[in-house]
């Protein structure tokens, strides 16, 4: 019995509600819209909250950024060719000529084959400077060994140990002081001193080599080493038997 009056009282409170509710909306019909559209919309949008939150999140990778074109650089150019002579071209060497190569070759360590370049090149300078060609070799032999990049500690360089700075002037018909690296050119520069020592020297030889290797106490050693190289090459030009010692 308790159940059912329960009911039956809410039943009429329902109705009650309903009865206000209708009467409301005959007097103010607007206002119940209004309200009814606001409702409406929150639960939209309430419902579209729902909706993204269960979404999965899109990852959207960033547009890609196009690559900045480097910057040409010109090439460099390429270095010049070192000048004629540089790399001597081979010659003819007579049978004498040849003789000297092989017995230089052996004692000094040095290719015969480029050695004939330089005894058939110090055959020719003898001639324009009226030297004795195995005097020019031998100077080579004693100063330099015939390695041509060779320094000594005052900066004589190259194969007839010229100091490029002293003789700069000489070097400048050959591209410059830097030109000694080339073997002929320092031959050919070494000779030319040589020769103007001569001519200092009243034409001696002696004095002239004195004066070539820069005078003092030593000179006479230097002399003595320069003639007796220079007597065994004339021995071996002549087809003799000469010890390499």
């Amino acid at each position: 019995m308790k159940a059912l009056r329960s009911v039956l009282t809410l039943v009429r409170v329902l109705g009650v509600l309903a009865v206000a509710i209708v009467v409301y909306a005959c007097f103010y019909p607007e206002r119940l819209g209004q309200w009814l559209g606001r409702e409406q919309a929150e639960a939209q949008a309430e419902a579209q909250a729902e909706a993204q939150a269960a979404a999965p999140i899109a990852l959207v990778a960033p547009a890609p950024v196009p690559p900045v074109a480097a910057p040409a650089v010109a090439s460099a150019p390429a270095p010049a060719v070192a000048a004629a002579g540089a790399v001597p071209k081979p010659v003819k060497a007579s049978k004498s000529q040849a003789a000297m190569a092989q017995w230089l070759g052996a004692k000094y360590r040095v290719s015969p084959s480029m050695l004939e370049i330089l005894i058939v090149e110090a055959d020719k300078l003898s001639k324009t400077y009226r030297l004795s060609p195995n005097l020019i070799i031998a100077v080579m032999a004693i100063e330099s060994n015939f390695h041509p990049y060779i320094q000594s500690e005052a900066g004589a360089q190259g194969l007839m140990q010229v100091m490029p700075a002293i003789h700069a002037k000489r070097y400048e018909k050959f591209g410059g002081k830097s030109s000694f690296i080339d073997p002929i050119v320092s031959l050919k520069v070494g000779a030319e001193i040589l020769r103007d020592c001569m001519k200092l020297k009243g034409g001696s030889e002696d004095e002239a080599l004195r004066f070539y290797f820069g005078g003092g106490a030593s000179s006479g050693a230097y002399i003595d080493k320069v003639r007796a190289e220079q007597r065994r090459l004339n021995q071996v030009a002549a087809g003799r038997q000469v010890a390499v010692d």
